[in-house]
């Protein structure tokens, strides 16, 4: 009795465990089988692009000179804020005041011969109508006459080269006077001083702002922060002046700026993968407090709202595939070839029905379903590789739960 009792409890414990494998692996094996999906549902979509940039000011000016010479005085201090008109870097003026001595004394001589040759021409003027009636009455030769007519017009040429020399000189003068002028550099704006690269005792040089000793210091109007942002060619079409977004700032973790598109840039920039990107200008709103602290040249991200419909019918993103139209289709349309299709799977009296639909924008989750479907119809949503081999009104079976029901059943209770 003993045995039999023995091969009776063991042999019922291991029907058990198999029993238990065998609706975990059997039922593991069923759901794997079938296809995941969701029902067509109304709720709201706010389509957004990102992309990422650096903090600028309103305005950014580079203080560079036009004269060469060595700095002998800087007047400000990196971050100091400065009105229009103040003082700012002062350069040697010693050479461009004897410049504009030589310039002065020319100016004179060049006037002084003027006179001169004025009143050499003058009286070489009066006196040719005096030359003219002696020839009438042949009291002088034609020879005479003819070099009489050359010194007076000899004189007036004279003259007017003496007149040009002085409108040289007086040039020379005014330009020597301006560079000497620019050599006392002057705030051009009120703002901060955001950058400072010059050193007291540098040669300051005139030319481009790559040259070294060329840009002297930044300044910034920091009145007006804004994001400037790079936008990739397929999202950019879907930007507008006006536009509300949304702007973190990588050194002030867990802030946000609001902010709003000013500006949207029609010519595109080359990155090293040959991408074309778009800038973007972002005006950004806040407490002064925070705005702050910011800094040109802070590394940014901006959120922007391009487009919201609320309490429309919405399909996920995974249930929506793209086919190759029919040759036959393309004619009808007017189109050289093929043009692709949206369409969804929906699952209908057990099969998998293929239907075209029409799209309108879209999240990270759902697409605006604007024809094709109506509230509540099953669509299959995955897996994607089985969706894309799976053909029209092929045997479908269903898991037991929505994904929205699944992810709901996820979110963690109050």
């Amino acid at each position: 009795m003993k045995r039999n009792t023995k091969f009776v409890v063991f042999g019922g414990a291991g029907i058990a465990i198999l029993l238990v494998f065998g609706l975990a692996f059997g039922g593991a094996r069923d759901e794997d089988s079938s296809f995941s999906w969701d029902a067509v549902a109304k709720g709201d979509i706010r389509e957004t692009i990102s992309a990422s940039g650096e903090i600028r000011a309103k305005t950014q000016i580079n203080i560079g000179t036009s004269v060469a010479g060595e700095i002998k005085a800087i007047h400000v201090k990196d971050g100091q804020n400065v009105a229009a008109g103040d003082l700012l870097v002062t350069i040697d003026q010693e050479r461009l005041k004897q410049s504009m001595a030589q310039a002065s004394a020319a100016l004179e001589a060049a006037r002084q011969d003027a006179s001169r040759l004025e009143a050499s021409m003058r009286r070489s003027v009066e006196s040719f109508p005096r030359y003219e009636s002696l020839r009438q009455q042949g009291l002088m030769s034609d020879e005479d006459f003819r070099q009489q007519k050359l010194a007076k017009e000899s004189a007036v040429l004279s003259y007017n080269s003496a007149k040009a020399n002085v409108a040289q000189n007086d040039a020379n003068l005014k330009a020597m006077q301006d560079g000497l002028s620019k050599a006392t550099l002057r705030a051009p704006i009120a703002g901060r001083v955001t950058s400072l690269k010059a050193e007291k005792g540098e040669t300051a040089i005139p030319g481009m702002s790559n040259v070294s000793g060329a840009l002297l210091m930044i300044i910034s109007d920091m009145s007006e922060m804004q994001a400037e942002i790079k936008v990739n060619e397929s999202e950019v079409v879907r930007t507008k002046v006006g536009q509300t977004a949304q702007v973190t700032v990588e050194s002030l973790p867990g802030r946000i700026f609001q902010g709003r598109v000013i500006e949207v840039a029609t010519g595109t920039e080359k990155t090293g993968s040959d991408a074309n990107l778009y800038k973007v200008k972002v005006v950004l709103s806040g407490q002064r407090a925070d705005l702050d602290n910011l800094r040109p040249g802070m590394s940014t991200r901006a959120v922007i709202l391009t487009q919201e419909v609320k309490g429309v019918l919405r399909v996920p993103l995974q249930s929506v595939l793209e086919r190759e139209g029919s040759l036959e289709e393309a004619q009808k349309q007017g189109l050289l070839a093929p043009a692709n299709r949206n369409i969804v799977l929906l699952f209908k009296d057990g099969k998998a029905v293929e239907r075209p639909v029409e799209v309108g924008i879209a999240n990270t989750q759902y697409f605006e379903l604007k024809s094709g479907l109506a509230e509540g119809d099953k669509v299959l949503t995955g897996p994607i590789r089985k969706l894309k081999e799976l053909k029209d009104k092929a045997p479908a079976t269903l898991r037991a739960r929505s994904d929205s029901e699944m992810a709901k059943a996820k979110e963690p209770k109050k």
